[in-house]
C-alpha cells in the first residue's frame, strides 16, 4: 500500500515536472545544437556590406601611433583590436576576446595590463555545454544526446492524455520559458 502511494506522488512529480520544464528542454535541446554548429549559419549573424570612396592617405601616422605603444607595452605582435573610449583611454587588445587588454591613459601617464585567464572547472564544463573546444567525439555525443531529448520530450507531449490540469502545466511551463528568453 505505502509503495503504491509513494509511486503515485513519484509519479505525479514527475509529470509536473516534465510538463513544466518540458518547453525549457526543447529550447535547450534547439539553441544547444544550433550553438554546437553556428559556424555552419554565420554565427547567426547576417552581413551587408557597401563600399565608399576616401581619400587616399598614408598609414604611417597611424603605424607611428600603433608602434608607440607597442614599444610601451614592450610587444613586438599586433593587437587584435585597437580602440579608444571615452575620447582619452587607448585600448590594445591582444589574443581572443581580449585576453590580455592594455588600458593606456597619455594625459595621465598610466597603463593597466588585464591578463583574463579562464577559471577551472567552470571554464571546462562551460566548453562541454557548449561542445566548443573539445574533441569531435564530445560534440557527435552532444548532438545525439540533443537529439534524443527532443525526441522524448516530443514524443511524450503528443503521447500523453492531458488533464486541465497538464495543460496548465505546460502552458505555465512555456510562459516561463517565454519570460526567461524575453529576461535573458
Amino acid at each position: 500500500m505505502a509503495r503504491a502511494v509513494l509511486s503515485h506522488i513519484l509519479h505525479t512529480l514527475h509529470r509536473w515536472a516534465g510538463l513544466l520544464t518540458a518547453a525549457f528542454v526543447l529550447f535547450y535541446s534547439v539553441t544547444g545544437l544550433l550553438l554546437n554548429h553556428r559556424q555552419a549559419f554565420s554565427y547567426f549573424q547576417t552581413s551587408q556590406i557597401s563600399h565608399q570612396s576616401v581619400p587616399k592617405t598614408s598609414l604611417s601616422a597611424v603605424n607611428s601611433f600603433i608602434d608607440q605603444y607597442r614599444k610601451e607595452i614592450k610587444r613586438d605582435d599586433a593587437p587584435a583590436v585597437i580602440r579608444i573610449k571615452d575620447g582619452k583611454t587607448i585600448e590594445l587588445l591582444y589574443g581572443s576576446h581580449g585576453q590580455t587588454t592594455y588600458s593606456i591613459d597619455p594625459v595621465a601617464g598610466s597603463m593597466e595590463v588585464e591578463a583574463k585567464s579562464p577559471s577551472q572547472p567552470l571554464f571546462f564544463l562551460n566548453n562541454l555545454h557548449k561542445a566548443a573546444k573539445t574533441s569531435i567525439l564530445w560534440l557527435v555525443l552532444s548532438d545525439l544526446l540533443s537529439i534524443a531529448l527532443i525526441v522524448a520530450t516530443t514524443t511524450i507531449l503528443f503521447a500523453m492524455r492531458y488533464r486541465p490540469l497538464d495543460l496548465s502545466l505546460l502552458l505555465a511551463g512555456l510562459v516561463l520559458c517565454l519570460a526567461g528568453g524575453l529576461l535573458a
